[in-house]
C-alpha cells in the first residue's frame, strides 16, 4: 500500500495573474496606476494545497484536512481537489464562514504580491479534527503548512501534536512567518511544538525569526535543541542546507530563468517528504526537492518523477 500523507492547512481558489508590468524594486504597486500584466489562471492554492498536490503527482496517497464555507467557494475547493486526486473526507464546514480566496500578483522576475480575503481557512481548530477516523489509522505521515496564519491551530498545536505522535504518526512542519506583532508568543508555541516535529522546513528568514537567533548556524542549534528531529532549510536559488544531530550538508541549487516563484517552496517540502516516506536518505530528498523546487520557479508547473529525474541527469 502506498504511504498515506494528510496535509493540513489553509485552502483558497487562486486567481494567479502573471507578468504584471510594474518596475518597481522590491515589486511593489501605485495606487491611482494601471497595470497590464500577460496571462492569469485559477486554481487551489494554500500551502498545504500546494505540498497535497505535488505529493499526488509524485504516487504518494494524499488527503487534505482545511475548512471551507458551505458557499460555491467550497464547492469549487472540493471539486478541484477531487480532480487532483485527493481526499477530502477530513475537511469541515462552517456556514457562517466564507470559503478563503486569493487573488497573487506576480511581476516578470516571478515576485508576488497576494491580496487574500474569507475567513474559513484561518478558523481551522484542533477541535476540526477526528482522530478516530480511518484515514489516521492508516496515516504515515502528516505536513501542517502555513499554521502561523491559523491562530486557533497555532495555539493548541502542541496538544495535537502530541495526540498525532501517540499514534506513531511522523510531523513535517512549516509554519511560514508569523507576524511582528506576535512575535514572543508565537515563537514560544512554535518552538514547543518542535518537541513532536520529526521534519522542520523553513526559509532563512522564518528559521531566524522563529528561533530569535543573530546567525543561520546558531538558529539551526536552537531548533535541534528544540527536539525537531532534522531541520530542511530552503535557501532559494542557492539550494538547501540539512542539518540533524549527526549530519550536516548542503545542497546546491540549480541556474535557471524565473518564470515565478509562488509556490516553490512548498514543491521542496513535498517532493522531500513523498521521498523520504520512501525511504530515501535525508541527502536523496534534498537533491530531488532542490531539483524540483527549480522546475517549478523555471516553468510554473508541478514536475512529476521523470521531469526530476531528468534535470538531475538520472
Amino acid at each position: 500500500m502506498k504511504p498515506l500523507l494528510l496535509t493540513v492547512g489553509n485552502v483558497y481558489v487562486d486567481h494567479n495573474i502573471f507578468g504584471v508590468d510594474s518596475t518597481e524594486r522590491p515589486f511593489r504597486l501605485k495606487t491611482g496606476t494601471d497595470y497590464f500584466a500577460t496571462s492569469s489562471e485559477r486554481v487551489l492554492g494554500g500551502s498545504a494545497v500546494n505540498v497535497a498536490m505535488q505529493a499526488a503527482r509524485l504516487g504518494v496517497s494524499v488527503g487534505f484536512i482545511g475548512k471551507t464555507g458551505v458557499d460555491e467557494g467550497g464547492q469549487e475547493v472540493r471539486a478541484l481537489l477531487h480532480t487532483e486526486g485527493i481526499l477530502c473526507d477530513l475537511m469541515s464546514k462552517d456556514a457562517s464562514l466564507a470559503t478563503s480566496m486569493a487573488v497573487n500578483l506576480i511581476d516578470k522576475n516571478g515576485e508576488a504580491i497576494g491580496l487574500h480575503y474569507g475567513d474559513a481557512s484561518r478558523n481551522l481548530s484542533a477541535t476540526d479534527f477526528n482522530l478516530h477516523d480511518e484515514l489516521f489509522a492508516r496515516c504515515h505521515a502528516i505536513y501542517f503548512g502555513g499554521t502561523a496564519k491559523q491562530p486557533l491551530l497555532l495555539k493548541d498545536g502542541e496538544k495535537l501534536f502530541r495526540a498525532l505522535r501517540s499514534k506513531g504518526i511522523k510531523i513535517f512542519y512549516d509554519p511560514n512567518k508569523f507576524s511582528a506583532q506576535q512575535d514572543a508568543a508565537e515563537r514560544t508555541l512554535l518552538l514547543a511544538q518542535l518537541a513532536y516535529v520529526d521534519g522542520y522546513l523553513p526559509n532563512e528568514q522564518e528559521l531566524l525569526q522563529l528561533t530569535g537567533s543573530a546567525s543561520v548556524d546558531q538558529a539551526l542549534n536552537v531548533a535541534l535543541g528544540a527536539g525537531v528531529g532534522f531541520v530542511a532549510l530552503k535557501l532559494g536559488p542557492k539550494g538547501c542546507r540539512i542539518k540533524t544531530t549527526q549530519e550536516d550538508f548542503s545542497v546546491q541549487g540549480h541556474t535557471i530563468t524565473p518564470l515565478s516563484t509562488v509556490g516553490a517552496g512548498d514543491c521542496f517540502n513535498a517532493t522531500f517528504m513523498a521521498y523520504y516516506l520512501t525511504g530515501r536518505s535525508l541527502k536523496e530528498c534534498a537533491r530531488l526537492a532542490t531539483a524540483a523546487a527549480a522546475i517549478k520557479v523555471s516553468k510554473n508547473i508541478w514536475p512529476n518523477e521523470a521531469a526530476i529525474t531528468a534535470l538531475l541527469g538520472l
